[in-house]
């Protein structure tokens, strides 16, 4: 995709762009030393419903670059300019990094421009640590010193996906034009603050959207710019500064769920007793909390070739004629191939069967290589050793928010005696294993596993390092010592489920490892802590840090397994076995 140039209102001159689809116009801002290109990955599926405008921040690119020592609310001014030159009239505005800055400060300035704001990766009123670190870099820009190493080992990881992404963005910083990145960098650092009183003010949709190991753009930032918006959404994906790189699907899903939600106009002064906006995620955690089966719906695509993805909305419908219904998101890549298909099946998953959960639930090339497979009556694919299966002929589909109901007609079903597979609160519940597990008796342990907003409750283990809450079991039982745990640490917190089962040979004892959900204030002992790196190097107990490793990854999906193992080392594996 070739690249265009406009000249802009004085003193902005040229500004650089790339242009592709048509529709509503979707604008695009990338971060201090990138360029268009770097929403590359997104451009495609985006330009499907709408006019994608990815513009060269000024001295980035082909733009040309605002005065030394420019501040953010010149940036902005340069955007507006942009924009009136483009005539886009009212746009939708995404900003990565120091674009996010540029479409926040855009949101409070000009609110009759937007539609709907998404900021990915952003800063929002750093602590005094990290400012004083992202100062101290913009100085050093400023002389001409430019480090890349340490920006690009905090940005990426050692995965495939991640190393071809530093390459491209090690290649774009190499490139960038020394003024133009000097005078972006220094109001970049300098401006995680500016529009932070007027946040309020922003009553277009807001999706705030970060890595969930980015140290600089962190997790607490997003939740804080949503929370303030009126009516903001928060978002936290695997990965680190990149995300729209290294997660680049998923980025794309969140963005095209983002363009779906309504536009919301400010209260009326007259109606101050109006509702406030409800708090997805808030919404989303009440939702969870409704104990659900696990299935796998499945169908065929056009071409022939096996679909299929994980979900917990399934409900039966009517027995005159036997209906059953599943929900499946807007934004998912089967809906064309599930709202046009003849039919689809329901597999309800049995106890055993997390893995394929979990295979379907995440995006691959071919998740039926994984499975043991047949064609039912109907055609649809039934996985094997399921607790119950239902093959049906599509009934009706129904639009629903940002979801669409499928509705169809059993043509066929089996069952089995395998116990099925539960959900709830973001956790696989399974009671036939964990009421072996806890039959298993003596010498018991049990650790609460205190999860609250990605974070952890750890407490010193009087070692140097750090622990679960844990203690052993008494006479009165595993629920008893989980309660008196949750009671010490002065939480509010769900007593939640077994999440792993380990033997300690060594301390000649069984633990038994519950996750529990925490309501907000403070504990009083120990702390919440993000599940990085250098915390886990504190955690002594081997079996313990494995686990803890296990949560930090699975947490991220909001699929969780059953940990087996001793004190050396630990995996997961089934504990019960399906018909």
């Amino acid at each position: 995709m070739t690249s265009t140039t406009l000249q802009l209102s004085e003193p902005f001159g040229t500004l650089c762009y790339r242009e592709v689809g048509t529709g509503e116009p979707l604008v695009l801002i990338h971060g201090v030393g990138m360029q268009s290109a770097a929403w590359a990955p997104q451009l495609e599926a985006l330009s499907k419903t709408h006019r994608v405008l990815a513009l060269d921040m000024p001295g980035h690119g082909g733009s040309s670059a605002l005065a030394a020592g420019a501040e953010l609310a010149e940036f902005v001014a340069w955007l507006k300019s942009a924009l009136t030159a483009l005539n886009t009239g009212p746009v939708n505005l995404a900003g990565h990094s120091m674009g996010a800055l540029i479409a926040g400060g855009f949101a409070c300035e000009h609110p009759d421009m937007l539609r709907r704001v998404a900021l990915l990766n952003g800063v929002f009123r750093r602590s005094d640590q990290a400012r004083t670190a992202v100062l101290a870099r913009a100085a050093e820009i400023k002389t001409g010193k430019v480090d890349l190493e340490t920006p690009l080992s905090r940005w990426f990881g050692d995965t495939p996906v991640e190393q071809q992404a530093r390459s491209l963005v090690s290649n774009w910083l190499s490139q960038v034009e020394m003024e133009g990145y000097a005078t972006a960098y220094g109001a970049f650092a300098r401006s995680d603050a500016t529009y932070a009183d007027r946040w309020q003010q922003i009553s277009c949709p807001l999706l705030a959207l970060t890595g969930d190991a980015d140290p600089n753009s962190t997790p607490a930032m997003s939740r804080a710019m949503a929370e303030l918006a009126q009516d903001g959404e928060v978002e936290v994906l695997p990965g680190r500064h990149m995300v729209n790189l290294t997660a680049a699907e998923t980025v794309t899903h969140s963005l095209l769920r983002w363009l779906r939600r309504a536009e919301t106009a400010p209260t009326p002064k007259e109606t101050p007793m109006a509702p406030a906006p409800l708090d997805p995620r808030a919404l989303r955690d009440a939702f969870g909390t409704f104990l659900t089966g696990v299935t796998v719906v499945t169908s065929h695509d056009a071409e022939g070739a096996p679909i299929g993805f994980t979900a917990n909305s399934f409900s039966s419908v009517s027995l005159d004629p036997p209906l059953v219904l599943v929900c499946l998101a807007n934004t998912s890549r089967n809906y064309d191939a599930l709202t046009q298909a003849s039919g689809f099946a329901v597999n309800i998953l049995a106890e055993d069967q997390k893995d394929i959960s979990n295979t379907f639930a995440r995006p691959s090339d071919d998740r039926f290589a994984a499975v043991d497979w047949q064609k039912g009556p109907q055609g649809a694919p039934i996985l094997s050793g399921v607790s119950a299966w239902f093959d049906c002929s599509m009934h009706k589909t129904v639009e629903a928010g940002d979801h669409v109901i499928l509705i169809g007609k059993v043509e066929g079903f089996d069952t089995s005696t395998a116990p099925g597979l539960g959900y709830a609160r973001g956790a696989y519940v399974t009671p036939a294993a964990e009421a072996e597990a806890l039959a298993q008796g003596a010498n018991l342990v049990v650790s609460a596993l205190i999860e609250r907003a990605g974070e952890v409750l750890l407490v010193d283990d009087g070692n140097g390092g750090l622990t679960l809450p844990q203690k052993p079991v008494g006479r009165a039982g595993a629920s008893a010592a989980l309660t008196e745990l949750i009671a010490a640490s002065g939480l509010e917190a769900d007593p939640g489920f077994i999440y792993s089962v380990f033997e300690d040979a060594a301390r000649e004892h069984q633990h038994i490892s519950f996750l529990c959900q925490a309501a907000d204030g403070a504990p009083k002992q120990g702390c919440f802590t993000p599940l990085s790196a250098s915390t886990m190097m504190e955690v002594t107990d081997p079996a313990l840090r494995i686990m803890l490793e296990r949560f930090a990854s699975e947490s991220r999906m909001g699929n969780y397994g059953v940990f087996y193992g001793n004190q050396i080392s630990g995996d997961v594996r089934k504990i019960v076995s399906g018909s």
